[in-house]
């Protein structure tokens, strides 16, 4: 090994961090239950051998992140918080806000991720998948009508399809992404592109209402191959639909970036 391999600034972890990794742990492997209470602060003291200014430091963080809360008065405290895919959701539109990431950029990684994971659903887990999609299918066709569900149902799907591959991690960057996907297509149906001279209101309705019926019917074709077990069929389809869909969805809002599509 060079000399050179070694070098760089090595970041030590604050006390505060430590302490709060500790904890963390133990609420992730459910060591701590949902509702559980912390130990007060001199037992958390005597237990990790730190200061009073420490483990609040190390509460702040925790509590920052979604995973305790701090109750004042009469049996009150710090008590463990029941996971959920909000705050997952809540910390990656944080990320991508900090980072300035790009509406055409999420949209580009979920048509990275979607196909192959379409191919797995239809490879692993063919009967729960198109079970589940086919649910989600149904509610796409009673919200048609309304843009708002609408959008929602079409971003359930999508979320669905990465839940059902029976991989988990890819399960897990769905729901992240959840509430980004669902604002992104609020605002893509609510600020459809204006009509061209001559159109009326109802052609552009009649137009939008076609462009979301073929969409569903897309769904269905997916659906289908994944119940036939068709993965490369399934993930070949997805990776159609994602071109064939990119320009509605992104051709007005692909350089808006995050932060403004979540204020």
């Amino acid at each position: 090994m060079h000399t050179r391999d070694l070098q760089g600034e090595v970041r030590i972890p604050k006390a505060a961090e430590v302490v709060a990794n500790r904890i963390r742990k133990r609420i992730v492997l459910q060591d701590l239950s949902p509702d559980d209470r912390l130990p007060p602060e001199v037992d958390l003291q005597q237990q990790f051998g730190v200061s009073r200014p420490v483990i609040r430091e190390a509460i702040r963080i925790l509590e920052s992140e979604g995973l305790i809360r701090v109750a004042r008065g009469p049996g009150g405290g710090v008590r463990v918080n029941a996971a959920s895919m909000e705050m997952l959701t809540k910390a990656t539109g944080f990320a991508l806000q900090s980072r300035q990431a790009t509406v055409g950029e999420v949209f580009q990684a979920r048509a990275m991720i979607e196909p192959p994971a379409a191919r797995l659903a239809a490879l692993n887990r063919p009967k729960e998948a198109s079970a589940a999609l086919r649910a989600q299918i149904a509610v796409e066709w009673l919200s048609r009508s309304d843009q708002i569900a609408e959008s929602k149902a079409v971003a359930d799907f999508h979320r669905i399809l990465l839940e059902e591959c029976g991989n988990v991690a890819l399960g897990v960057v769905g729901a992240a992404l959840q509430q980004v996907v669902l604002k992104h297509m609020e605002i893509v149906m609510k600020h459809l592109e204006p009509a061209a001279a001559g159109d009326t209101s109802r052609s552009r309705q009649q137009q939008s209402a076609r462009k979301i019926e073929a969409g569903i019917r897309s769904h269905e074709k997916l659906v289908e191959l994944i119940a036939a077990g068709k993965g490369d069929e399934a993930e070949q389809h997805w990776v159609a639909h994602m071109a064939g869909t990119a320009d509605y969805w992104i051709k007005s809002l692909g350089r808006t970036s995050v932060v403004d599509i979540l204020e």
